[in-house]
């Protein structure tokens, strides 16, 4: 059996802090990883971040988010879900429990109203249920006009901290 590891110097930060802050951390911290010290992308997801706050994204769509009929391209919106359904574990998380997010097992996304280029969004998370292994996570995403429901998701997560030493 191999030695647990350490948590890594961005969980421990983001452990030191409460509520809200913990979130708005994790997203200045994922945002800096999504682009080199010169700002040029790492990755495809640089472009979520900066339109990330703890209550909504606005706007979510800019033109290369979007699919050939100008709404927002279903995996985008599916990367979305993942990134902020996975936020509110940080609400609960602490050492040994949580504390390094998990990774995604399942995500189902349903679409059911497109959300148009430049369309402002809201996206609501919760926590369904919270074990010491696995977790279910539910999202949806809101048109912010007129709080119709464009797209719901199911996010289901398997924790990944390291056991601690008994």
């Amino acid at each position: 059996m191999s030695q647990p590891r350490e948590p890594p110097k961005q969980a421990v930060n983001y452990l030191a802090l409460a509520g809200e802050d913990r979130i708005r951390a994790l997203i200045t911290q994922f945002a800096a990883q999504a682009a080199d010290p010169g700002g040029e992308p790492n990755d495809w997801t640089y472009r979520l971040f900066p339109n990330l706050t703890v209550h909504s994204t606005a706007p979510p769509s800019p033109a290369q988010d979007c699919n050939r009929l100008a709404n927002l391209h279903g995996g985008c919106a599916a990367t979305i879900f993942d990134f902020c359904t996975s936020t509110p574990l940080a609400l609960v998380a602490k050492p040994g429990f949580w504390s390094y997010l998990g990774v995604s097992r399942t995500l189902n996304t349903t679409y059911l109203r497109p959300a148009p280029l430049g369309a402002e969004v809201r996206v609501e998370c919760e926590i369904v249920q919270l074990g010491q292994r696995l977790c279910t996570l539910r999202g949806t995403m809101r048109r912010a006009s007129d709080g119709a429901v464009l797209a719901t998701c199911e996010h289901g997560k398997v924790n990944t901290d390291p056991v601690a030493k008994v």
